[in-house]
């Protein structure tokens, strides 16, 4: 059979796999740490494994690469302004201040009112570089998966519905979150996937959506009430 159509059909089942275990894994998870590994082995390495070992190719054919960032760093720039503007709008929302930061959803043995309570720079700095460093690496893994391994892998048989596909999976996993950022998600997974064909990587839209989420972060930490 013609390796452009075992490698698709195989990236279809391991990605229907993996999105399946993690929507259950996500609504009972609730320890951090916890919550990271089984991500990053779900997200990263099982399809590394499989693209190494079952398909013997080279990363770089699933996006693994630097790509060619010259092709999309207006669009990446527009895109984050944008969401700046709309994530001060949202911030002061109540689903978006009790649900963020997400390190703190997680049961963990630090008194989280004491850190994310008032100012976590200077009542916890290394806590706070450990939540978005952890974090930094749950959504490369994410990115690579969706951006990376479903969208280059399932492109070879279906080409640019492709883009569709994996920004369906990706909506779907957003699912919990506040309602206005899960239906906004399947739009902003199609615009990552076309920014990723563009530039034949994720790694752009690691770093915009990594960028974007510790900007909400720190916008819904500050815009909390002092008193």
């Amino acid at each position: 059979m013609n390796k452009n159509r075992i490698v698709p059909l195989v990236v279809f089942l391991i990605g229907a796999a993996v999105v399946a275990g993690l929507f259950r894994f996500q609504q009972i998870e609730n320890n951090y740490d916890r919550y990271i590994v089984g991500n990053v082995m779900a997200l990263l390495w099982l399809p590394m494994l499989s693209i190494l070992f079952i398909f013997r190719e080279e990363p770089s054919k699933f996006g693994f690469a630097l790509g060619n960032w010259k092709r999309v760093w207006v669009p990446l720039i527009l895109m984050f302004a944008a969401m700046c503007v709309v994530m001060a709008i949202v911030s002061r929302w109540d689903a978006y201040q009790n649900y963020y930061p997400i390190f703190r959803r997680f049961r963990y043995p630090v008194e989280f009112s004491n850190i994310f309570g008032g100012n976590p720079w200077q009542s916890a700095p290394w806590l706070a570089v450990y939540a978005f460093a952890s974090y930094g690496l749950y959504m490369f893994c994410w990115e690579f998966f969706f951006r990376g391994y479903l969208l280059f892998g399932l492109q070879r048989s279906i080409g640019w519905w492709a883009v569709l596909l994996q920004a369906l999976a990706f909506g779907l996993l957003h699912y919990g979150k506040p309602t206005s950022e899960f239906y906004a998600s399947f739009g902003a997974g199609i615009i990552l996937g076309i920014i990723a064909v563009n530039a034949k990587s994720f790694v752009p839209c690691f770093v915009l959506h990594w960028a974007a989420s510790l900007t909400l972060d720190v916008i819904v930490i500050a815009s909390r009430p002092t008193h």
